[in-house]
């Protein structure tokens, strides 16, 4: 199993598996290290023949705040491997901004929502603008 540094992935039976986000001091708020951790445990999830369904929960008082204005963890596009068809990353000004926004907030939900495997968001709390994001990708 890939190990997560903002993700508790737990095996709740054989078939149900739970990916909570795990930055409640930040209310879950995303950062590119919660984003791409997601994505690590969905692949997971999606992987094991076992796995029927992938609930998907925040930890503390609320589901997700939105993305984390203020850098979060300050991981950068290039702590990670790129997962989407999308290219450019390193490119200065516009077109390396564009490519880092195709990546995190089209392909991975794009990718997300794909899943054929049914996801159901454990929503609680307060969810927040970018937060939405993540309960939408569910069915």
């Amino acid at each position: 199993m890939p190990e997560f540094k903002t993700v508790l992935y737990e095996n709740l039976t054989p078939e149900i598996v739970r990916v909570r986000m795990n930055r409640p001091e930040a209310r879950n708020a995303q950062d590119l290290q919660l984003t791409y951790d997601l994505n690590d445990a969905f692949d997971h999830a999606n992987q094991d023949n076992e796995v029927k369904v992938i609930i998907l929960s925040g930890e503390g008082p609320h589901f997700n705040s939105g993305h984390d204005m203020r850098g979060g963890t300050g991981a950068t596009r290039t702590d990670f491997k790129p997962i989407g068809t999308w290219a450019n990353f390193d490119q200065p000004g516009a077109e390396g901004a564009m490519a880092g926004e195709e990546e995190i907030y089209l392909q991975m939900c794009r990718r997300w929502r794909n899943l054929p495997k049914p996801m159901i968001a454990e929503v609680h709390g307060k969810t927040i603008a970018g937060g939405l994001m993540l309960a939408w990708v569910c069915d």
